[in-house]
């Protein structure tokens, strides 16, 4: 694992539920109670609705690839040593697409629309994160 205090994602009261989840290996979504849409990242209301409070509920952890790139040099040092990797945009089966790592699956398998299995990986010394392989 590799110095990358200068890009971890940010720990506060909202997303602190979210963040115990995934040391859970459990990915959580908020949820619209009177919608039912999905939305993520972590936020203290409901996008586009400020008198409504999200609810979390559990991903089920099926998931289609929507995009990618594969990242062979990283400008950004603290994932230099990382190269070759893929970055996706994956569509969650419960309606949200969230962006994350393509992992543990060969580069020329990865194509626009495969199913993904989600997966945790620690990317960093204490902190684990929700990632993708292909089913």
């Amino acid at each position: 694992m590799i110095e990358m205090t200068s890009v971890l994602p940010v720990h506060n009261a909202v997303s602190e539920p979210w963040f115990d989840a995934v040391n859970r290996d459990v990915l959580l979504l908020q949820k619209d109670p009177v919608s039912g849409n999905v939305q993520m990242y972590p936020r203290a209301r409901v996008a586009g609705y400020p008198d409504r409070e999200p609810e979390w509920v559990e991903a089920s952890g099926r998931a289609t690839l929507h995009s990618f790139t594969l990242v062979q040099k990283s400008v950004h040092r603290e994932f230099s040593d990382l190269t070759p990797f893929v970055i996706a945009l994956v569509d969650l089966e419960e309606g949200a697409r969230i962006t994350s790592w393509i992992v543990d699956t060969p580069i020329a398998n990865i194509r626009c629309d495969m199913a993904l299995k989600l997966v945790f990986r620690e990317i960093h010394p204490g902190l684990k994160m929700p990632c993708f392989v292909e089913v």
